[in-house]
């Protein structure tokens, strides 16, 4: 249930973001793990007129066409990401030091785009935009914006996991460690982020062969969210990997079930049958 409020000035952030941000913020990741992204795109148009000068509302309209993208597993909105990027990009570089979250939502808009790079294996420019996001998010205090750990957490994790192909850059340390320990943090604390962030550490704890922090996270997720596709497929590369064959098929009848009650499946059911004979 929305606030609602006949007139919005026009306003930026103070200390705390307002509670109605908060609100439809949390409101629009909660549509984007339901998998509802036209829904999570309405609330994000709403955040933008509510908040004509602040990045917030395009930082969420970009995460979810990036989600969506992933969900669909084909880059039919890489041209409204982009846009909304660069108008997101805009407005916060004109308010730039003016309050931290501004700064948070300006970096945050960067990370989205930095990370469509890095999935679509595009190194360079994600290195470039992770790099002008971490001058922000290092600018700024976490006792203010406690976010900001997810944003350095993402970036440290993956500079970490990556330190052999980017020994040519300068200071660069493995510290998926405390990356890690920072993302949890967020699980817990996080504003914006508490939820989006078990869509990273699933990906990282597959990388990391952490397999049972994997299901743990998969099987919360979809508690809450039984048909979350990228719970789905988590579980099932955990279950795969473990070799716990009764699981993993299991897991492979619900993706199924979900991708054959879908109208635009195509690319779906290609990963799909990809994924299983390769696993057979």
């Amino acid at each position: 249930m929305f606030i609602s409020v006949a007139v919005y000035a026009p306003v930026l952030f103070a200390d705390m973001p307002d509670a109605r941000i908060v609100q439809d913020g949390n409101k629009c990741v909660d549509l984007v793990f339901a998998e509802k992204f036209v829904e999570a795109q309405n609330v994000a148009s709403d955040v933008i007129r509510k908040y004509p000068d602040s990045p917030a509302g395009y930082f969420l309209r970009a995460a979810i066409y990036h989600y969506q993208m992933l969900y669909l597993r084909k880059n039919i909105y890489e041209k409204q990401l982009y846009e909304a990027c660069s108008k997101g990009t805009s407005i916060g570089e004109q308010n730039k030091g003016k309050n931290a979250w501004n700064d948070f939502f300006l970096a945050a808009v960067m990370g989205v785009q930095g990370n469509f790079e890095r999935v679509n294996g595009r190194l360079v420019s994600s290195l470039k935009l992770a790099w002008r996001s971490m001058e922000i998010f290092r600018e700024l205090n976490e006792n203010d914006v406690g976010d900001i750990l997810y944003g350095t957490g993402v970036y440290d994790y993956w500079v970490g996991a990556n330190a052999r192909l980017l020994w040519w850059m300068p200071n660069v340390r493995d510290n998926r460690p405390r990356a890690l320990s920072n993302l949890e943090t967020i699980r817990v604390s996080g504003v914006f982020t508490k939820l989006i962030v078990n869509y990273d550490l699933m990906e990282m704890y597959l990388n990391e062969k952490k397999y049972q922090k994997v299901i743990d996270i998969a099987n919360g997720v979809l508690e809450k969210y039984p048909t979350n596709s990228i719970a789905l497929w988590a579980l099932y590369e955990a279950y795969n990997s473990l070799k716990k064959e009764s699981e993993k098929t299991a897991v492979a009848v619900k993706i199924s079930m979900k991708i054959q009650g879908e109208k635009d499946n195509a690319e779906q059911l290609k990963y799909y049958e990809k994924k299983m004979r390769r696993n057979s």
